[in-house]
Parts: C-alpha cells; structure tokens; sequence
C-alpha cells in the first residue's frame, strides 16, 4: 500500500518528485537515478500489488455542476437578508460570481452538464422591475444543458414565462406539466432530453411541483404526479437504450427523496430545488438512497439551497450497466473568495443604475427601527406590523372586525431602518410576491397550528423555535416547561384587550400568506382543513398599501405572545 500511494502521489504531482526521493534516501539523485528508482517502484507495485487499480479505473465519470432557485440575484446578497447593504463579508453570490465559478468548473472539466433547477424569477426588485427580459438575457450567457421551470416562474402567468423560455438557448423540461389549454407555452418545453457524454447517452427527465396550481399563476396549466410522469418518461428513456437517468427536479426535497425510493430501478440521479434548505445543510446537500435492495442500486439526491450562495459540483461514478457505485461532491461557496466576472458586472450595471433608482422611491415611513431577529425569540414589532397589514386588509375583505392572521417566522428576514420605507424594502421584507389568502377555519385547528409554533424548540431561555407564528387578531399564552402539543394555555380572539376565548367548535375567518396556509413550514392543519378559500391579494401590495394609510408608523409590542416557563 505505501508504494502505491507512492506512485499515485509521484504520478500526479511531478514537482514533488525531487523532495519525494530525497526524504526516502536521505539524499539528492540525479534525474536518470530519479526516473530508475521511479521505474523501479512502479514494476515492484505490479509483482507484489495484486489488482493494482488506480482510483476509479474502468468507471464512468458524470460531472454535475448545478444550482436552484436564482430568484432574481443579479446583485451580491447577504447571508441573512435579500439585499447586501453592507460592503462587508456577509455578502455573498449575485450572478457575476456565479458566472465565474462556473466558467472555472467548465473550464477545469469542459463535459461537465450545468443544469438550473428552477424559479430564476422572483425575490428582488430585478424581478419585480425588469421581468423575464434580464433574466433571459444573463442566463444565456451560461452553458446550460438544461433548464426546469419552478413555480415562481409562473408569477406573471403563462403569458409571462412563454416569452422566456421561447428564448432561452437551452432545452427546458417539464415531464409533469400540460398545457394543451394553454396555446401560448404549446412547443416550447419537452418532458425530456437526451445528451451524449462520453459515448454514453444521458436522460434528464424535467418534473416541477403540482402545488404550482395553487403557489402562482397558471391559467389552464394542469400538473400532474410527478412519480407518474418520472415512471412514464423513464421507461422510454430505457427503451431508447438511455442507461444514465437524471431528474431535473423543482418538487422540494421530501418529494425527491420518494422519487429516489420509488423509482430507484430507472433513477440515478436527482438534481433538485425549491426547499430554499439553509445554509447550515442540516439536510445534506447530498443524500444517497438505497432505492433497491434486491438489485443494489443507490439514487444521488443533491440540492445546492438558494439565491446564488453556494454552486452545487458533483461527480457520479457509474459502471457499465449504469449503476451508481462511487459519488462525490459538495457545494462551493460563492463568498468573496470567488471573483466576480468584471465584464458580467459591466453588462449588468445599467440595469442596476435602473433597479437602484426605482427601489429608492419612498412609501412611507417608520418612528422606530424594527429588527426580524427580535421575531426568533417571541413576540416582536416586524412581526406585529406584517401580521397587522394582512389583518387590515382581511377586514376590508370580509367586512368583519373579527379576524386572525398568522405570518410563519421563515418569512421575516429583513430590517425596517427608523426613517424611510422605500419599494426595495418591501421587497425584501415579502420577497415572493406571495398571495394573501383568507379561509375559514374551525378553532380546534388554530391550536393545532399555536401548538405547532412553540414545537422543536432549540433553547427554552431564552426562547428560540423555528415555527414560531406571528400573529394579529388573536392572544396566545404558552407554558413551555410542559411537553408538546401541551403548551397552549390560553387564546383569545380579536384585539388586543379582548376576552372572547377561542371557540374549538367554532369557525373563524383566518388570513396567511399562501405559502404558509397551503401546508408549508410542516403546517399541514390550513392545509388539510381550511374551507371558503379566497385570495385577497399579493402581500407586497398589501403591506404597501398599509403603510401608506398609517404612515409615520408607530409600532409597539401589546402581549400578543406570552411565553412562561
């Protein structure tokens, strides 16, 4: 073993030839002495050394570069907040560091598939200001192999992501989608393609989340199973003699991860997106599935989070029945110690002079600077005032001074600065341009949800949990020393002051942001068992509006949330 790490070492790094020798014989050679003892090892490894391979001889090597959810990130963001404010190392990413970083992989290794895993529109002012124009434009400075639509891509409805990927260089994918009642998007994506690499055929099967229907604006798109559609599309793949399966994945990771379970006979690889998983990985960025016992085939699940901060590299090793046997890989930060491409932020700088000159436009403003990282740890004012903005507008909605609103902590990641409220921080402060949905709701399953804010606690004192609800409308009072599911003390409905306790049989008129009222954050209860369903807006625009009405803000906490011990 030591002479064959010796000469995998001497065989791939030649300047250290020299030093190598030296150290074993305690003295410099000549170069012919160098090269005779070089030979000499070499022959001795293959007389003593049975089955001396070098790593990974005989395999098939795929290179992946990948990333998700772009959302909008032409400029540096931060590591907590949307937009870097501060000329500082928490900023990171924006697309002329990404450009570089997969220049330089494409570069080192020119076969390498870049696949984009979904929503490019959506989470800054770009989006909001600039549409699909600009992101066509930068994204086709990038060797795609293949493109998946996300749900935010429908924001603007058909009509606004048809014109997009009508011109982008690179196939897109959607093998669960229909739109045969939708003329304008007919001819313009595949369910699947196949690429050569190596003189082996590779299908990359495109699936986007069913939840679109009710995430964005679709007009008569339907969506279908994705575990459906990846069964149909992989068996003709096989048929076509394709023996390398990818899927190009916009369904969030738990889908992927039954995917990789179910379908591990034709599956190799997922390539996916949408879960925004933090930067922590306390998911991995990747996973690997033991799809099938019997046949011994093993599913690679990898997602590179969100919004331009890591680049996601990764190499499979297939033998030749195109089985999955070695993997490796993990995501490349793209901190400062990435450069930015100069000529990428040269084309881009027109636009920003554009994008910086209409978010700086003034909507109101604010008495007393309000922090999200107060909205860990209890009640605070952020999440007073978004709670309160969609509870006003639920009022005009439904002409009913008894409403409840509940906002989930996941969604409040910016700072509002004492002064001025400008376009851009609206953005950044309900980045998604999410529906604001309003629904009944009995209130046994308002305690489901309270019960579900104070659950997977990381610290108790001070208090921190990442489900915490914000809410409006409505008093809540928890006893956290009691276990699970336990904690609810006391509710009660309406303003502050009010001694209407929550009714477990009755029904109440209850507002939340789409995301969190169609299950996400592990509510399921609004999901499941919300009736009378309307949507009442677009939370940027209600929040605006709001601040417009009761500008100069003055925003306080008043014992919404009571956390005991």
């Amino acid at each position: 073993m030591f002479f064959q790490t010796l000469f995998v070492t001497l065989a791939y790094l030649p300047c250290t030839y020299s030093l190598v020798i030296k150290f074993i014989f305690n003295r410099p050679l000549k170069m012919s002495t160098l090269w005779a003892v070089i030979a000499s090892i070499f022959f001795l490894e293959l007389t003593f050394v049975n089955n001396f391979v070098l790593p990974f001889e005989g395999l098939y090597k795929l290179d992946i570069i990948h990333f998700n959810d772009f959302h909008a990130r032409f400029e540096e963001t931060s590591i907590e907040t949307p937009t870097c404010h501060f000329n500082n190392g928490s900023c990171l990413g924006g697309f002329p560091r990404l450009y570089s970083a997969i220049n330089n992989l494409k570069c080192q290794n020119p076969q390498a598939l870049l696949l984009n895993a979904g929503d490019s529109f959506q989470g800054t002012y770009w989006y909001t200001l600039l549409k699909w124009k600009v992101t066509e434009e930068f994204m086709n400075l990038l060797p795609h192999d293949a493109h998946a639509i996300g749900n935010h891509d429908f924001d603007d409805g058909p009509e606004g992501l048809a014109p997009y990927i009508a011109t982008l260089k690179a196939p897109v994918l959607a093998a669960n989608m229909n739109s045969s009642k939708e003329p304008i998007l007919q001819n313009l994506y595949e369910p699947y393609v196949i690429l050569e690499r190596g003189g082996r055929k590779i299908g990359i099967i495109g699936l986007i989340t069913p939840d679109t229907k009710t995430l964005s604006f679709t007009g008569n798109i339907e969506f279908t199973d994705p575990h459906e559609a990846t069964r149909r599309e992989a068996e003709k793949l096989t048929d076509l003699g394709v023996d390398i399966i990818i899927l190009l994945s916009h369904c969030g990771y738990d889908v992927d991860i039954a995917l990789a379970r179910e379908h591990g006979q034709y599956v190799d690889v997922i390539v996916g997106g949408h879960s925004h998983r933090d930067e922590s990985f306390v998911i991995p960025y990747l996973t690997i599935i033991e799809a099938d016992a019997e046949l011994k085939k093993q599913v690679v699940v990898v997602q590179a989070y969100a919004f331009t901060k890591v680049l996601g590299n990764l190499s499979v090793y297939f033998d030749v029945n195109g089985n999955v046997v070695k993997w490796e890989g993990e995501p490349i930060p793209l901190n400062r110690s990435v450069r930015e491409d100069e000529e990428v932020k040269q084309k881009l700088a027109p636009y920003a002079k554009l994008v910086h000159e209409a978010e700086n436009t003034p909507v109101g403003a604010i008495k007393s600077t309000l922090d999200y990282r107060d909205c860990a740890h209890g009640e605070c004012k952020l999440g007073n005032l978004l709670g309160d903005a969609l509870n006003y507008r639920a009022k005009q909605a439904n002409k009913k001074a008894d409403c409840i609103s509940f906002l989930q902590r996941s969604n409040i990641n910016a700072v509002i600065p004492k002064g001025s409220i400008t376009k851009g921080l609206i953005i950044e402060l309900f980045p998604y341009y999410d529906f604001v949905e309003t629904f009944k709701l009995k209130g046994k399953t308002i305690l489901k949800a309270l019960e579900r804010s104070v659950s997977e606690l990381t610290s108790t004192a001070p208090f921190e949990g990442p489900w915490l609800l914000q809410v409006s409308g409505l008093r809540v009072r928890y006893n956290l020393s009691e276990p699970e599911g336990q904690r609810v003390v006391t509710v009660y409905v309406g303003d502050p002051g009010a001694s209407n306790e929550l009714d477990k049989e009755g029904y109440y008129q209850v507002t939340a942001p789409a995301y969190l009222a169609d299950g996400g954050d592990g509510y399921s209860m609004f999901k499941n068992e919300k009736t009378n369903v309307k949507i009442i807006g677009r939370d940027q625009i209600v929040l605006e509006n709001y601040i417009k009405e009761f500008s100069p803000l003055t925003v306080t906490t008043d014992e919404r949330i009571l956390l005991t011990y």
